[in-house]
């Protein structure tokens, strides 16, 4: 055998060996608590917080992240401003896999997913990935408790309701692990893109799905195109999103406001807030859907 195809051989045996992931990984000092109402995000905060050298109280996490007593919705971009402040960076991608997962886990570091919080249900519901072993994953569920293990077909099922949402945190000077374990997906640009991809094949796969059609369009959307996004969020919400998505979901809002179409903006908020007055997400695009009818009528 000649120099270079050995040369080449050796490079491809390294390159296997680099790629193999342990067959079973589960991280150590996670911390649990069972949350208190419509705390998980609070709950999900001091469990990486806890992870990462830091103690805070479910109470003193949730008067910073919830904007008034009870509130029942904080967003991953509220979750990760907050872990900010501790000195942690954040990263959140969508079109997860159960592969980008282990990658992340087994190079020490907790995934939080946003899922619904069990089969049927359309509560949204954070919980945090520390652990996988053949075909499952081992998840700190705020709810649920300390060692909820799902399959890869439960986890998956639980994440198609939130577009396979991930957060990760990670100290900066690991930004770089990140980024191995992530490829192409730690850049925003890129991962939208595939999201696209991956929505645009579960349409085809499931087309009365409205969760495919919402996680197809908010790619559309991030990726500039809003006039398309806003027929594709109203094709799921014919399909029946069910008001509560509106309370954690505004993307649909977004997109008929810059496409124009204020009052079905409108009619919408007023549904979602008849539900949940408080919502400053939903006062936003309401206001803002009237402010631009006002002036252009």
């Amino acid at each position: 055998m000649s120099g270079l195809p050995r040369l080449l051989l050796t490079g491809l045996a390294l390159c296997s060996v680099a790629a193999a992931l342990p067959a079973s990984t589960t991280l150590k000092n996670i911390r649990h608590e069972y949350q208190g109402p419509d705390n998980c995000a609070p709950v999900t905060a001091l469990t990486i917080l806890g992870y990462h050298g830091t103690r805070v109280t479910q109470s003193a996490a949730a008067s910073a992240l919830k904007d008034y007593p009870g509130d029942p919705q904080v967003t991953s971009l509220e979750l990760a401003a907050y872990l900010g402040r501790f000195g942690l960076r954040s990263v959140i991608r969508y079109a997860g896999t159960p592969e980008v997962l282990r990658e992340l886990v087994s190079r020490g570091f907790p995934v939080v997913v946003q899922q619904r919080l069990k089969p049927g249900s359309n509560v949204a519901h954070f919980r945090t990935v520390y652990g996988y072993s053949a075909g499952s994953f081992l998840t700190s569920d705020p709810l649920r408790g300390p060692s909820l293990r799902l399959s890869n077909a439960e986890l998956t099922e639980l994440w198609r309701y939130y577009n396979g949402e991930y957060l990760v945190a990670y100290p900066p000077a690991r930004e770089s692990e990140v980024r191995a374990a992530m490829g192409d997906d730690f850049n925003a640009t890129a991962n939208w893109q595939n999201a696209r991809q991956t929505g645009e094949r579960a349409v085809k796969a499931r087309p009365g799905d409205p969760y495919a059609w919402w996680g197809l369009a908010k790619a559309n959307l991030r990726l500039g195109d809003a006039q398309t996004a806003a027929n594709q969020f109203d094709r799921a919400v014919n399909l029946g999103v069910p008001t509560i998505y509106y309370l954690y979901r505004q993307e649909a809002f977004e997109a008929w406001t810059q496409a124009g179409w204020y009052t079905r903006t409108l009619q919408l908020t007023a549904r979602a807030l008849d539900a949940w007055p408080k919502s400053k997400e939903l006062q936003k695009f309401r206001d803002l859907a009237q402010g631009r009818l006002n002036r252009e009528g």
